[in-house]
């Protein structure tokens, strides 16, 4: 009985696999975007998963939705000590490899945001595919439990922040002198 039940459970995956729907699809999970609540801030990044399904390689290459003008693909560079954004045309998605667009270095961004998004909230967004597919995920809309006075006071006391005057050491040892956080 048993050998019966896994023939018909190898059976099942094989006909939900060999679905022609399947070879052109990209699958997209945890997609979110930060609550700011900076007044004034037209912009926003949106993280999100891909992992490429069909059976060739596909490319990113751009995104829309209702609560934003404009949505590119941004990637953080690092050239000479300092972080850059820079615009990407296209994303590359492999065959079957998660492509992490959560990490911080590659992800979506929302420019000329018409509505402002509170926390717990959910929007549409339309991902373009280089083929012409379209694929629309919900994306949903987290606190990122910073307020925008506590953010903008983290900014002013950050001793990494460049351009500030160095604290008076007389009288520390090397190693409070060298690291910013005991200063």
């Amino acid at each position: 009985m048993l050998g019966v039940s896994r023939f018909f459970s190898v059976l099942l995956l094989s006909v939900v696999f060999a679905n022609p729907a399947m070879a052109t699809k990209i699958y997209s999970d945890n997609a979110w975007s930060p609550s700011f609540s900076v007044p004034g801030l037209d912009r926003a990044p949106v993280y999100l998963n891909l992992t490429n399904l069909s059976d060739t390689s596909r490319f990113l290459v751009g995104a829309s939705t209702e609560v934003a003008s404009q949505v590119t693909i941004q990637a953080l560079t690092q050239s000479s000590n300092r972080m850059r954004m820079s615009y990407i045309d296209r994303v590359e998605l492999p065959i079957a490899v998660p492509v992490n667009m959560d990490d911080s270095s590659l992800f979506l961004m929302l420019e000329g945001i018409t509505s402002q998004q509170r926390a717990g909230s959910r929007f549409n967004l339309t991902l373009h595919f280089d083929n012409g597919d379209q694929e629309t995920v919900r994306v949903q809309v987290r606190s990122v439990g910073v307020s925008s006075d506590r953010m903008l006071e983290n900014m002013r006391t950050d001793p990494m922040q460049p351009g500030r005057t160095p604290r008076r050491t007389e009288g520390l040892d090397e190693g409070i002198m060298t690291d910013p956080l005991i200063r």
